[in-house]
C-alpha cells in the first residue's frame, strides 16, 4: 500500500499520500476484522485500533522499502519499476502487519494470543494486501503523473500558441497596407504565411528623389528564425536604398547580409524603383521568380533581369545588375515569391510557371480584384495546405492628378 516516493513533493502530492495512507488504515480495520470475525470476544475498539495500527503500518512498511531498497536496486540494476515495486510491496506488507503486531502484543491493546497458523495468515494477507492496494497506488500515481505532464504541455503549446500569434500580429503592422495609392500609381499586396509567422515579406516606400521603392522577399527557413531575419531586412532596405541605384542596393544588402547571417541562411530579393512622373521603372532581382507585366486584358510578359541572381548573403561579392522599363498606363507589374509558382498540387507536383502564367492572364481578363482572385485560383490547382510563404506585390500606373 505505497506510492512512489518523490523529491519534491507538491501540495496535491501531500494530499494524495494523506488519502493512501487513511485507505491503507480502513482496510487494515476491516481486515482484521475479516480475520477474527469467527471470535466474537475480541470485537470492540481494541481490534478496530490493532486493525488501524497494522494499516498505516503496511503503508509506511511498503514506502519506507521502496524508498531505501527499492528505487537504489532498480537504478541499480536497470529494473522494471512495476517489478521492483510488486516485490517491495509485498515484504513491505508484511513488515508492516509483523511490526504493529508485535508493538500490539507488547503493549497488550490485543490480548490475543497468535498461534503460529494465526500469524502465517495475518503476513500472508498482509504481504498481498501490499502487493495489492500498493500496486495500484503505484499505478494510480503513474497515470497521475503522465496526465500531468500532458496538461503542462498542453497549457504549454496554449502559450506558444498565443506568443505565435502574438507575433503574427506585430508581424502584420510591419507589414505595409494591402493596398497603397499614390499620384500617378497604386500597389496591392497579399501575404499568406504558412506558418503562424511568415518569411517572406513586402515594402512599399517613398524616397527623396520622388521614387518608390518597391520590395518582395523570400527569407531561408520558416518560423520565428526567418520572422526575425525578415523583420531586420525590412528595416535596413529603405536606408540602404537612399540615393543608391536598384542594382547597387542589392550589392550593399549582400555585403551587409553576408557578414551578419549564418552560412545556410540567405534572403531572396527583388527590389525595384518606380518613378510615378514617367512611369520609368527600375528592377534588381536576387534570387525571386521573374515579374510578370500585365498589358491588356491577358497579356503577361516574364521581365528577367541579366546577370548574378544569387540570393542576398549566400555569397560576400556579388555583382547585380538592373532591367529598366518603362510601365504604360492601365499597364501592371507583378512581384512575386516562388511559394506560388512551387505550390503543389494533389499529385505532389509544382504548379510550374507556365501554369502560373496562365493563371496570370485568367485572373487579369477576370472581374474583381486581381491578387484575389489569382491567389483563389493558384488554391484550386494545387493542395489545401500551403507549404510555403505567398506572397505577391502588384504596381499599376494610373494617370496623374491633372494630367
Amino acid at each position: 500500500m505505497a506510492s512512489v516516493p518523490e523529491a519534491h513533493p507538491a501540495p496535491r502530492l501531500r494530499v494524495t499520500k494523506f488519502r493512501e495512507a487513511a485507505v491503507s488504515t480502513l482496510v487494515g480495520v476491516g481486515v482484521v476484522f475479516l480475520i477474527y470475525f469467527a471470535r466474537a470476544e475480541l470485537f470492540g475498539w481494541r481490534l478496530a485500533f490493532y486493525g488501524a495500527l497494522c494499516g498505516f503500518s503496511v503503508y509506511i512498511g511498503c514506502r519506507t522499502l521502496l524508498a531505501l531498497v527499492g528505487e537504489p536496486i532498480r537504478r541499480r540494476w536497470s529494473l522494471p519499476r512495476p517489478l521492483v515495486a510488486a516485490i517491495v510491496f509485498f515484504f513491505g506488507g508484511a513488515l508492516g502487519w509483523g511490526l504493529a503486531s508485535l508493538v500490539a502484543q507488547a503493549t497488550g491493546l490485543t490480548r490475543i494470543n497468535f498461534s503460529v497458523r494465526d500469524i502465517g495468515v495475518a503476513l500472508g494477507v498482509a504481504g498481498s494486501l501490499g502487493l495489492l492496494f500498493g500496486l495500484f497506488f503505484f499505478f494510480f500515481r503513474v497515470l497521475q503523473e503522465r496526465l500531468g505532464e500532458n496538461v503542462a504541455r498542453l497549457k504549454e503549446a496554449e502559450f506558444a500558441e498565443k506568443e505565435l500569434e502574438l507575433a503574427r500580429s506585430i508581424q502584420r503592422r510591419l507589414l505595409p497596407p494591402d493596398a497603397i495609392e499614390g499620384d500617378g500609381f497604386r500597389v496591392s499586396a497579399r501575404n499568406l504565411p504558412a506558418r503562424f509567422v511568415a518569411g517572406d515579406f513586402y515594402d512599399v516606400f517613398h524616397l527623396a528623389d520622388g521614387t518608390v521603392g518597391l520590395v518582395v522577399a523570400d527569407v531561408s527557413g520558416k518560423g520565428i528564425g526567418a520572422a526575425l531575419i525578415m523583420a531586420s531586412v525590412k528595416a535596413v532596405v529603405p536606408l540602404v536604398a537612399a540615393g543608391r541605384s536598384a542594382a547597387e542596393t542589392l550589392e550593399h544588402l549582400n555585403r551587409k547580409l553576408a557578414e551578419e547571417l549564418a552560412p545556410r541562411e540567405f534572403v531572396a530579393l527583388c527590389f525595384a524603383r518606380y518613378d510615378p512622373v514617367s512611369g520609368a521603372l527600375t528592377i534588381a532581382n536576387a534570387g525571386l521568380p521573374d515579374p510578370y507585366r500585365i498589358s491588356g486584358v491577358a497579356a503577361v510578359e516574364a521581365l528577367s533581369v541579366p546577370g548574378s541572381r544569387l540570393p542576398l548573403g549566400a555569397r560576400r561579392e556579388v555583382s547585380y545588375e538592373e532591367l529598366r522599363l518603362s510601365v504604360a498606363p492601365g499597364e501592371r507589374v507583378l512581384f512575386l515569391t516562388d511559394g506560388l509558382p512551387e505550390a503543389l498540387d494533389t499529385a505532389g507536383e509544382p504548379l510550374g510557371y507556365e501554369s502560373l502564367s496562365r493563371l496570370i492572364a485568367s485572373a487579369a481578363g477576370a472581374s474583381g480584384d486581381f491578387l484575389d482572385g489569382l491567389l483563389a485560383s493558384v488554391r484550386a490547382a494545387t493542395a489545401k495546405s500551403i507549404d510555403d510563404d505567398w506572397t505577391a506585390l502588384l504596381l499599376e500606373r494610373r494617370a496623374r492628378d491633372g494630367a
